[in-house]
């Protein structure tokens, strides 16, 4: 008998959790005390659920939810799994270093901001340096992609495109304005194994990357893991049919 997939998702109104659950002909929860037996959990990007009762069957355990949603800790992660990111500190001086060594620096609010919130852009030693969660250094690429994987495989691929002449080139935040994805059917090798070896450093079931890349070095950088993606360039379907798939094998 092939499980029913539930949704525990970070919100009720999350959209593409919305179509997720919908693509499974499955039901949306609000805690784990709502599964039956028969049913294997999606965890749609919630950290917060409790750990006691979590089964191995069960997709993206909170715990692996909670290292992507916190960006430095993230970032300890793939360091230590050997993932090339950006370059972080929490020391103004050390931020005001790169500054002087020619290094854009990005000063974050927040360690959790989504979609380039919080974000102040320094370029002038001179300038004052804002107090901020944490400091990274700008990554320079030419090409941004999200790379979906699913149990260690790529299932579905996204490159971020200007939507117009005068887009953001630091912060290439896809808000339907300035940036948004296009699917593709493949991308650059270290951008592939970029992908993978982030969801896998997070030890994520599935997530999708995104990377940066530059096409002068060959060199690509992840700068964060999504648990709950938008539903654009078909991610949704893609990552529904592979969930069904892992369904029936149980």
């Amino acid at each position: 008998m092939t499980m029913k997939a539930v949704v525990l998702s970070y919100s009720p109104t999350s959209k593409s959790g919305q179509y997720l659950t919908s693509h499974l002909e499955g039901r949306m929860i609000a805690s784990l005390g709502e599964i039956l037996s028969d049913e294997c959990v999606i965890n749609w990007g919630a950290g917060y659920a409790h750990y006691r009762g979590w089964q191995s069957q069960w997709l993206n355990p909170p715990s692996a939810i909670e290292r992507c949603v916190d960006k430095c800790i993230a970032f300890d992660f793939f360091r230590a799994a050997h993932v090339p990111h950006p370059d972080w500190t929490y020391h103004r001086e050390i931020a005001r270093d790169w500054l002087h060594q020619g290094h854009v620096v990005l000063a974050r609010a927040t360690a959790s901001g989504m979609m380039g919130r919080g974000i102040s852009i320094l370029n002038n030693p001179q300038q004052e340096i804002p107090p901020a969660a944490f400091y990274s250094k700008h990554v320079q690429h030419d090409q941004e992609f999200r790379v979906l994987v699913f149990k260690g495989m790529v299932i579905n691929i996204g490159e971020k495109r200007a939507l117009h002449s005068t887009a953001n080139l630091m912060v290439r935040n896809a808000d339907e304005r300035d940036w948004d994805f296009f699917g593709l059917s493949t991308a650059p090798y270290p951008v592939l194994q970029a992908g993978i070896a982030a969801v896998n450093a997070l030890k994520l079931d599935f997530g999708a990357a995104d990377i940066g890349y530059s096409t002068r070095s060959n060199n690509a950088h992840v700068f964060e893991v999504n648990s709950a993606p938008g539903h654009g360039h078909n991610t949704i379907t893609k990552l529904a049919a592979a969930i069904n798939n892992y369904l029936r094998s149980l």
